[in-house]
């Protein structure tokens, strides 16, 4: 299977002149996370709207409860009358819709590229970025502007439980979305403000070595016009920044970090400081002291300290883009958490509580696991390797993190869009932890007559006891052995 590995470069002016006259859009892959918050938004906006996704879930669902027509195989003919194809760079070349619009000559935008084009009109544009954080802080900033009776267009990476979805088609003052740097479809965005809140190694498919992420970031933040907000704490953010601004970046940086940060610098580096932070198993309070804005007493229903980073970039934002500080704390308050982010699901039979976390990094796996030893009990973590590419190039880095719960269970490696031809395996991932004084076993291995998913569910079952917490981890499929594990 041949990949599009392109996002189309238009711009807001060239995919403005695409679509003139246009008001047919088909979205390849509608059901999709990002593509059903675009499809719905450019509805609202007077589009008709059609796509196509091979499988039926709720989101298709919704997509047709709001009039959208979802073909559920990929074909030529469903391009028929569309004035414009919308696609990810994720959908191989062969895709008969795709070839049908070029055949044709209907213009084909990339999903970055509609998104940038379809944010270019609203007043406030602002984006969040950064390898770990981006659904969370984007929800946390959803929070906020809601609570300000903002009317804001929202499009998130997750599902966020105040939206009820990922989406929302508000005004077009505030447009909040979420800054994805793969294959540099942040560079299609136009940002007036945005949050940077980490950079790190990842995306090795398409990413050579840090150093071309911190350029692709700092080329980044030379697009955003007013306030970008930076972790302070981060070295590598930091030399992007400095990149930046020797590219003549024309924002203005507000830099944040927290009293607990390892590398923390000293306070006066910073124009927004998290102190006196108090970690609890289910919720977080501190002082948020700012420059411009007084101190705030922030108040957060979800625990670790990597959420106190999330909401002090998401109140800098929100407090830049003009909502009022008693608005920030109370929005940042009445955040419930992103689906999929350190989520209780229930409990198994023997009385083990049990979570379900997107973390498929090495940086964000440490984060859920440190945040959860806090819950005490026994700690059993099912994590499934997402991408051959990303386990073999930070397969130290898992190896080093899987040693650190009681036990783990390692599910096959979620492909997404690759071939199993790098010479990685779960199965030698679990040996690696073993040998790095961990406890894990690989699925494979496991008894038992059922499916992959059923037998780690029974293993599952056999281990946790009252005061356990199980945490079902990683951004593929494997949210499928909820149902085994309580069973």
């Amino acid at each position: 299977m041949s990949v599009n590995t392109d996002n189309t470069r238009f711009g807001k002016n060239g995919v403005d002149a695409l679509l003139t006259g246009s008001k047919k859009l088909f979205f390849v892959g509608i059901g999709g996370i990002n593509m059903s918050s675009l499809a719905v938004i450019a509805a609202s906006r007077g589009y008709e709207v059609a796509g196509s996704d091979r499988t039926r879930s709720h989101v298709t669902d919704d997509l047709e409860a709001h009039g959208i027509k979802v073909y559920h195989e990929h074909a030529a003919e469903n391009v028929a009358d569309a004035d414009a194809l919308i696609y990810t760079v994720s959908i191989p070349t062969d895709n008969p819709e795709y070839v049908r619009a070029g055949e044709r000559g209907i213009p084909r935008i990339s999903r970055a590229d509609f998104l940038g084009w379809l944010m270019s009109r609203d007043e406030i544009r602002i984006g969040v970025s950064g390898m770990h954080g981006k659904s969370t802080c984007t929800g946390m900033c959803a929070s906020v502007l809601l609570t300000a009776d903002s009317d804001p267009t929202i499009s998130s990476g997750a599902v966020i439980h105040e939206l009820g979805g990922t989406y929302r088609a508000g005004g077009d003052r505030y447009f909040l979305f979420e800054a994805c740097e793969y294959k540099d479809s942040f560079l299609s965005f136009y940002p007036t403000h945005a949050a940077i809140l980490n950079i790190d190694m990842d995306h090795p498919d398409y990413f050579a070595d840090i150093e071309q992420i911190r350029d692709s970031f700092s080329r980044y933040m030379c697009l955003i016009e007013k306030i970008c907000v930076v972790n302070w704490s981060d070295a590598d953010v930091r030399i992007a920044a400095d990149m930046a601004e020797k590219a003549g970046s024309r924002c203005r940086f507000i830099k944040f970090g927290t009293s607990l940060d390892e590398d923390a610098l000293p306070r006066g580096e910073y124009d927004v400081f998290a102190d006196e932070i108090e970690l609890a198993p289910h919720g977080t309070r501190f002082t948020l002291s700012t420059r411009e804005w007084g101190s705030l007493d922030i108040t957060l229903s979800e625990p670790g300290l990597h959420n106190v980073r999330d909401a002090a970039a998401a109140a800098a934002l929100t407090l830049s883009a003009g909502i009022r500080p008693e608005d920030v704390s109370a929005g940042l308050a009445s955040f419930r958490g992103a689906v999929r982010r350190m989520e209780l699901i229930g409990k198994t039979k023997s009385g083990a509580d049990v979570y379900l976390d997107y973390a498929h990094h090495p940086t964000e796996m440490q984060a859920t696991i440190s945040t959860a030893r806090m819950l005490g009990g026994r700690q059993i973590v099912v994590f499934q390797p997402h991408t051959y590419t990303r386990t073999k190039a930070l397969f130290d880095g898992f190896s080093k993190v899987l040693s650190m719960p009681d036990e783990v269970v390692l599910a096959d490696i979620y492909a997404a869009r690759e071939d199993d031809v790098y010479g990685v395996s779960s199965s030698l991932l679990a040996d690696a932890v073993t040998a790095a004084g961990g406890n894990a076993v690989y699925s494979g291995s496991l008894p038992g007559n059922g499916g992959e998913f059923a037998r780690i569910g029974e293993f599952v079952r056999s281990r946790a006891g009252e005061g356990d917490t199980v945490i079902i981890m990683g951004a593929g499929s494997i949210d499928g052995t909820v149902p085994y594990i309580l069973s």
